[in-house]
């Protein structure tokens, strides 16, 4: 089966990252209870962002930070402002912390996304208490936010704005610039995509020093596994391969796109991460997205994805995956022509 469904890094570490990691893991003392402070790993995560290390939480994944940054500015009395269709753990811990949904759409029309600007700075105006949730570039869609917008909103409020830079490698576009002059930002990312650290769990938040002193009163003392954090440590000292290795997925991206774009039974939507939204014209994507599967390929598939319906989400593999992909892809639609 080839797994291009959950936006992962196709590319495992070379022979000699894995053989650092072995003598690592041989060298562990896994009786032990990792350093509560994170203090290697938060230094390694501000050599690689160019942030201070007192102003940078490490997270069992950025899921788990997500979940103390709701448990700290959400709660029944106040919002959640985020946009829709977006990274679906948003609404999963707002929900959880009975914190208010204020969602908002996308103007959709065709291949088309439009960001709703103005309908997002009324939703903030209006709201007295709560937290704005904005992915960049968003999943599924793949779009940036403007970095003048952001500038904007973070001046016309004084509420807490997260900048989701989970696929930021991808795109080379960041807020972080902001942090400096406004304290209500925080940048929320992960080693999960860019480092191919999907399966080890660690996430990381930049913001200002009274943000990252409410959340660490907040965080579990041992929230990441002495492996995880020891390896993430590794793996950031490596960024000449892995930056070699964006460079592969963003070609293959643009090769994708141009593939799916060329077939008139889809409508592809452009993307500035490690992955691309599809729809179908005049066939299911149930029944692409099944088919698919008997062909041993698997992408992302939604019944319903707000905005869109039936929806699929490829995630860019390796050129020889990308390429199996597109030639299951064109059997099906010769198949129903």
């Amino acid at each position: 089966m080839i797994k291009l469904d959950a936006n992962e890094n196709p590319y495992r570490p070379p022979a000699d990252l894995c053989a650092k990691l072995a003598d690592f893991s041989r060298g562990l003392a896994y009786n032990r209870y990792p350093d509560k402070t994170y203090r290697k790993l938060r230094e390694s995560l501000a050599l690689y962002s160019g942030w201070p290390a007192e102003k940078i939480i490490a997270g069992n994944g950025s899921d788990e930070l997500i979940l103390l940054l709701l448990l700290a500015y959400g709660g029944p009395d106040s919002k959640l402002i985020t946009v829709e269709p977006t990274f679906t753990m948003y609404n999963h811990y707002a929900q959880a912390t009975k914190t208010a949904l204020s969602n908002i759409f996308y103007n959709k029309q065709g291949a088309r996304l439009t960001f709703p600007k103005a309908e997002v700075e009324q939703a903030i105006e209006n709201c007295q208490q709560g937290i704005i949730f904005l992915c960049s570039p968003n999943n599924p869609t793949g779009e940036i936010r403007s970095r003048q917008w952001l500038e904007d909103i973070l001046t016309a409020t004084e509420l807490p704005v997260v900048v989701d830079e989970a696929y930021y490698e991808f795109s080379g576009n960041t807020a972080k610039e902001l942090l400096a002059d406004h304290d209500n930002l925080i940048i929320l990312r992960t080693l999960s995509k860019a480092f191919g650290m999907a399966g080890l769990r660690v996430g990381y938040l930049l913001a200002g020093r009274d943000i990252c002193n409410m959340l660490e009163d907040l965080r579990s003392p041992y929230n990441i596994n002495r492996f995880s954090a020891g390896a993430a440590e590794i793996l950031l000292q490596a960024q000449k391969h892995y930056q070699a290795c964006w460079e592969k997925i963003k070609e293959g991206r643009e090769w994708l796109y141009r593939e799916l774009e060329a077939r008139e039974e889809i409508i592809v939507f452009p993307s500035q991460a490690n992955y691309l939204l599809w729809q179908t014209d005049k066939l299911s994507e149930e029944k692409v997205y099944q088919s698919l599967l008997t062909k041993g390929v698997k992408v992302r598939y939604w019944e319903e994805l707000p905005l869109f319906g039936q929806a699929l989400r490829v995630s860019v593999g390796q050129q020889e995956e990308n390429q199996k992909f597109i030639n299951s892809l064109d059997e099906i639609i010769k198949e129903v022509r």
